[in-house]
């Protein structure tokens, strides 16, 4: 979910960021300061940072990591601008907009991608409907995770883009779980799903589109980010980390059995699920030019203040 956040509310939450967090996941380093890194436990897309504690790869880097994980990116945004972490993963809608409104963060990491050729969410329709364009949505109703999201106006670029008119096309939010039923059932006409939910269902949906496609072809979910004061105060350490998060994202991409264990851990699903899924590609640098079609697109649809600059996101660590 793609959260506004002021700086004055980043502070307020704090005490309530701290209590989300979950138990922490720690790789030792005992010669080294410990990384606090917030992590958020909606999907993959977030996971890049755990499993690099997990393999190891952050220990024989000589980083002592440990990894808390909160329920949505706002509440790290707020940890971080109160200094109860020092590292955390968020998307680039929260950073833009946590930026924009005073909150000195800075993306120093790259995460988890969107890829038109492996996607890991689509609008979907049940199998047996006769839907298949989006001209065909106009006058239905459309299920979604949130109203106001990078999702949102995925969906409305892309009915725009194909003949649709988005006004025609009554938007209605969801969970992701209730989204199968709910078009078995007809109480929505199709559904922006994602995984596991998407390839559990795999027999009784037909994807028609990848929304996401309509901002671009390849583009950041989600980035990791600390605050200005932090990097400027442990710069070598911080590029140890960015090194070491380069190597957990390559790692990652070739070793999918192994990150499929952690994963069924991390999110309490069943292995046999986890197996069944499409799986994310994790980025190893930060690409300013594939950020920037992802800000270009929220700001025109007003889901951030004004046009971003993507470089002015980012620090070359």
């Amino acid at each position: 979910m793609n959260v506004v956040l002021s700086r004055a509310a980043a502070l307020r939450v704090l005490a309530a960021a701290a209590a989300a967090a979950a138990a922490p996941q720690r790789a030792f380093a005992q010669t080294a300061p410990l990384i606090r890194v917030g992590v958020e436990s909606q999907g993959e897309t977030f996971a890049s940072v755990f499993y690099g504690v997990q393999a190891g790869i952050f220990t024989r880097a000589g980083l002592d990591v440990e990894t808390s994980s909160f329920p949505t990116a706002g509440p790290i945004a707020a940890a971080l601008a109160g200094g109860s972490i020092d590292v955390g993963t968020v998307d680039v809608i929260l950073l833009a907009n946590a930026v924009n409104r005073g909150v000195p963060l800075v993306a120093i990491a790259a995460g988890g991608l969107f890829r038109t050729q492996e996607p890991t969410s689509a609008l979907c329709v049940p199998a047996s409907s006769p839907i298949r364009t989006a001209k065909q949505l106009e006058g239905t109703t459309l299920a979604l995770g949130t109203l106001v999201s990078l999702t949102s106006i995925s969906l409305k670029m892309w009915l725009e883009k194909n003949g649709a008119d988005p006004a025609k096309v009554q938007f209605v939010e969801m969970k992701f779980s209730e989204m199968p039923a709910a078009l078995q059932r007809g109480t929505v006409t199709s559904a922006y799903i994602t995984e596991p939910y998407l390839s559990q269902n795999a027999g009784n949906l037909r994807i028609i589109a990848t929304p996401y496609s309509a901002i671009a072809d390849t583009f950041p979910i989600s980035v990791i980010v600390t605050t200005r004061s932090w990097l400027n105060a442990n710069a070598a350490l911080a590029r140890k980390f960015v090194a070491a998060c380069s190597e957990t994202a390559r790692w990652a991409n070739a070793n999918r059995a192994q990150t499929a264990m952690m994963l069924s851990k991390w999110e309490s699903i069943d292995l046999p699920v986890v197996q069944q899924v499409h799986r994310v590609q994790f980025a190893t640098t930060l690409d300013a030019g594939q950020m920037q079609a992802e800000l270009d697109a929220a700001a025109s649809n007003k889901l951030i203040d004004r046009p971003t600059n993507a470089g002015d996101l980012i620090a070359r660590v």
